[in-house]
């Protein structure tokens, strides 16, 4: 599942406008054959990678960015590049999508109705790069030329990287607005991150009974929008609650639950990292069998990882 933060929203109001009948508005702009093969191409980029085939979702973003390109349609290719910087940003490749959003910021301008949304991809490039400083800088553009429910996921995206900064004060500041916002224009997804980050931030101050409230609300979101991955990780946050607390049982059981989510994901490495917490909470109750028992099993779990 991806994000509905993907960036098709212009695209959906050209496609409408293709579709209006004569005499609705002599004004409005209809869209050219190019216009509408492009717009195609994005649309079948996106089901691509909904599907998960990164490949082919470049190649029809790319298609998307050519044709633009030939008609001279601006926005059409600040959607493209977008497109295009994301994939292989979710791929990994953050050269590749350092790349495409530092073309997309060429052409767009700051008074853009697309200007945010372009610098919330740059900053999330950076982010990736680890380069916080240039992350932050960018978020906060693009929460500045945000409007209406825009400004949440940016929001939120610079409560994370002044976390990773250690700037624990700012990052609860901005993760309480990005919880209102999103309660206020039913996010649920943007309401589930921001509680994640403020069980975190609860958690690294001892919180106990606040982190445990934030993550089994953002539990609870996510599981009504079936992130397995964020699931596993509301998870896990609670299980390192119960862990610093001693409750060692229960931290071995939500270890075992966001385990399990992170296995039936494909998500093996983070199901072997599970492992390995659970298994050292056994040792540390003297289960030194179990420790063993974990052990091998999270070795076997790395060893086919590491063939795929």
């Amino acid at each position: 599942m991806i994000s509905p933060r993907i960036f098709t929203f212009c695209y959906i109001v050209l496609l409408l406008l293709v579709f209006i009948g004569p005499g609705c508005s002599k004004d409005l702009p209809r869209l050219s054959g190019p216009q509408l093969e492009a717009v195609n191409h994005n649309l079948r980029g996106i089901k691509a990678e909904a599907r998960g085939n990164h490949e082919l979702a470049l190649e029809e973003f790319s298609e998307s960015l050519r044709i633009n390109g030939s008609v001279d349609n601006t926005e059409g290719k600040l959607v493209a590049l977008v497109n295009i910087s994301r994939v292989n940003r979710h791929t990994g490749d953050a050269d590749s999508a350092l790349k495409a959003v530092n073309q997309a910021l060429e052409l767009v301008t700051p008074k853009s109705d697309i200007f945010s949304e372009v610098a919330f991809e740059k900053s999330s490039v950076e982010l990736q790069l680890k380069n916080l400083a240039g992350a932050q800088e960018w978020a906060a553009k693009s929460i500045a030329a945000a409007t209406g429910s825009k400004t949440t996921a940016a929001t939120n995206l610079l409560a994370r990287i002044l976390y990773l900064g250690k700037q624990h004060d700012a990052a609860k500041e901005q993760a309480d607005k990005a919880l209102i916002l999103s309660r206020n224009n039913s996010q649920t997804e943007e309401e589930a991150n921001a509680l994640r980050l403020l069980g975190i931030l609860h958690s690294n101050s001892k919180r106990t009974t606040e982190a445990l409230d934030a993550f089994g609300k953002a539990l609870q979101l996510d599981k009504t929008l079936g992130k397995s991955r964020k699931i596993a990780a509301d998870l896990r946050g609670i299980a390192d609650v119960y862990a610093y607390t001693n409750s060692n049982a229960e931290a071995i059981s939500f270890y075992g639950r966001a385990q399990s989510v992170s296995m039936n994901d494909g998500d093996r490495q983070a199901a072997a990292e599970d492992l390995l917490l659970m298994a050292r909470l056994h040792d540390k109750m003297g289960n030194h069998k179990k420790f063993r028992q974990l052990m091998e099993e999270r070795e076997s779990l790395l060893k086919e990882t590491e063939k795929q």
